[in-house]
């Protein structure tokens, strides 16, 4: 089983998205989850969880803090037990971000990798962020999001020597988000001509979902449901095909 996962893309890839609610399916295999967003002055995680995350935890916390007790500075989603999220607090803090360090990230990526089942890092676009680095480093598995367009396939592009310098190839499986209408998926194959794992729908109602602070997978609409069946087989097959004990 994958210990330590990276959700990766271009800008609106959905990945972000997909972080959550990956953590959320692997979750209901009972596993710990631990899901870290490697942004650094917006907390968004507790956007799309609906709850907020005081100073006194989070992500530069868990960083600043000599030999802390990892879990503590996690929040816990209230929706699952097995669920902890680390973000930026959701009252801005300032310029924290300048004092983050790789060697902080690392350390504190090790020490939440022994707390947690499966550890998520909710990547970020710029390679230039050391949680959003450090995570693809360490990964195991890096999941890449393609939301098809000119935008995506010049992000990908341009990111090809960072890949390449440290060795990402072979840890990538990519992932294709149904496009809307607004471009033609078959192009952006061709363009790439990358194997793509899986295929998600595209979701009407995210970003309402978003605003609510409701993770798809704990909604009713058809393609949100389908998009739920899609994270269930991920989830799956990183805990090595077992099945939920949810039915």
């Amino acid at each position: 089983m994958s210990k330590i996962i990276a959700i990766w893309g271009g800008k609106n890839s959905g990945k972000t998205t997909f972080a959550v609610n990956l953590a959320c399916a692997l979750s209901k295999q009972d596993k710990l989850v631990g899901l870290i967003s490697s942004n650094l002055t917006y907390g968004e995680l507790q956007t799309f969880f609906g709850q907020a995350v005081p100073s006194t935890k989070g992500l530069f916390e868990a960083l600043n803090t000599e030999n802390p007790n990892i879990g503590e500075k996690f929040t816990d989603y209230g929706e699952s037990e097995n669920l902890f999220f680390l973000s930026a607090p959701t009252q801005y803090s300032g310029l924290l971000c300048d004092t983050v360090t790789i060697e902080d990230v690392e350390q504190m990526m090790n020490a939440a990798s022994i707390v947690f089942d499966v550890l998520l890092v909710d990547g970020a676009t710029e390679i230039n962020n050391p949680v959003s680095g450090v995570g693809l480093w360490l990964a195991d598995t890096i999941f890449t999001l393609h939301r098809p367009s000119i935008a995506a396939q010049m992000w990908y592009q341009g990111v090809s020597d960072f890949v390449r310098e440290l060795h990402l190839t072979e840890k990538q499986t990519h992932i294709l988000l149904t496009p809307n209408g607004e471009f033609d998926d078959k192009t952006y194959r061709s363009m790439l001509d990358l194997p793509f794992a899986y295929e998600l729908p595209h979701i009407k109602c995210a970003s309402e979902l978003e605003n609510a602070g409701t993770p798809i997978c704990f909604a009713n609409d058809r393609s949100c449901r389908r998009y739920s069946k899609v994270l269930e087989q991920i989830a799956g097959k990183i805990c090595g095909g077992e099945k939920s004990h949810e039915q």
